[in-house]
């Protein structure tokens, strides 16, 4: 008898996620519809864990399918791709689903986006297409077998074994990321590899040739996964080497280390510190599809760790050094070196500003461009060595210089 999971569902889901499901359930037997909540949200609700995204998918057309919720006002379509046959739909209550026709497919280039080569086939021919068996279960939502969960690859033993095992030898060939996905999950879930789906991937890292992948799926996962902000993540990625997959260096760092500077500095970017640590390949640097703030921060840890800073330096030629730099950069620069003189600028010197501006100086009678400059640069220099405190002080320093 099928494990059903209707009362963990109202336990769980919210009503007006139950209310849209509901929409859907009648709307598929009115029509002769086959659909069913797909991957990660039935993990969630067998582990009992929020979840977030809620994927259908139809056996058949799942656009046709979409459209004639639509044409009920039951939803509103926010977005159609007809090759894949998917759809995005919003319900009362702002409950966004996202709608899929089951398919097959196949990876005509290793770590590449599929080739369709069949749409509208059997649940169980789609569910062979996925990562992992913790994410390849389904649950009905037709009338006759609502909350019935569907497991062809032994989804639910894993889950209650705790393990990530993937469905076929050839997995991590098509999809390299899976690799990172696998890392994330383990971090989630506080589960672990089996044995066979560790040796698949240790086999790849360390034999296959990695230049021919989607850049843009890697840059996903680690985003993902370094996002979490977890000392526990980044240490698995290292003892499992999977910075082998992105051609990275193995830097004597544990995860604890880089949190407790991303909890102290707050970095926008939380995920590039963790990757700046083993990151350092340019070639590898260019693949990846970086933003121009993203690009930035790569190239002021270049400059900071190619450029030389004095061990004999003042305030002032500390704050030059950093000035200029990202606080990422500058946290994964006292990673890699220790040098305390970056710790110094985020916690002290970056705070200090002259507050006087050029136009009141040109106020007190001091028009010139040049001089302006070098004014300000030598009240800066003595609020960094402390001879100058406050903004009385600025204006006390400039009125002696024209006297």
């Amino acid at each position: 008898m099928p494990l059903n999971i209707e009362k963990q569902m109202k336990a769980q889901l919210s009503d007006e996620i139950l209310n849209a499901l509901k929409l859907c359930s009648q709307t598929a037997d009115e029509h002769n519809f086959k659909i069913y909540l797909i991957g990660g949200i039935v993990r969630d609700l067998l582990l009992k864990r929020k979840s977030l995204d809620i994927d259908v998918t139809v056996e058949g057309d799942a656009i046709k399918f979409c459209h004639l919720l639509a044409e009920k006002k039951y939803c509103k379509i926010l977005q159609v791709q007809n090759e894949l046959k998917t759809a995005k739909a919003v319900f009362d209550g702002e409950v966004e689903i996202d709608f899929a026709s089951t398919r097959q497919e196949f990876y005509p280039h290793r770590g590449h986006l599929p080739v369709v080569v069949k749409i509208g086939c059997s649940l169980q021919e789609d569910v062979y297409r996925r990562d992992f068996t913790i994410n390849s279960l389904a649950m009905s939502l037709n009338k006759k077998n609502y909350g019935d969960v569907i497991d062809y690859v032994g989804g639910i033993k894993d889950l209650n074994n705790k393990k990530i095992r993937v469905l076929h030898d050839n997995s991590f060939n098509e999809d390299p990321s899976r690799i990172l996905r696998a890392l994330k999950f383990a971090a989630r879930f506080n589960f672990h590899r089996d044995a066979h789906t560790k040796a698949l991937q240790e086999k790849y890292i360390n034999t296959q040739m990695h230049e021919d992948i989607s850049w843009a799926r890697i840059k996903s996962e680690l985003k993902q996964c370094f996002s979490l902000n977890s000392a526990k993540v980044y240490d698995m990625f290292i003892v499992n080497e999977n910075y082998k997959l992105i051609y990275g260096q193995k830097p004597e760092l544990k995860g604890l280390e880089i949190k407790t500077l991303v909890d102290k500095y707050n970095p926008y970017h939380v995920w590039l510190v963790y990757l700046g640590t083993v990151l350092t390949n340019p070639k590898i640097i260019e693949q990846f599809c970086f933003t121009r703030s993203e690009k930035k921060i790569f190239s002021d840890i270049e400059y900071l760790m190619n450029n030389y800073l004095s061990v004999m330096n003042t305030n002032f030629d500390i704050y030059k050094f950093f000035v200029k730099r990202t606080t990422e950069s500058i946290i994964v620069y006292y990673l890699l070196t220790q040098r305390k003189e970056a710790l110094k600028y985020l916690e002290n010197l970056s705070l200090i500003r002259v507050e006087l501006k050029g136009d009141e100086l040109k106020e007190m009678g001091i028009t010139n461009g040049r001089e302006i400059g070098e004014i300000l640069e030598e009240i800066l220099k003595r609020k960094l060595n402390g001879s100058i405190v406050k903004k009385s002080d600025e204006i006390e320093f400039v009125k002696n210089k024209i006297k």
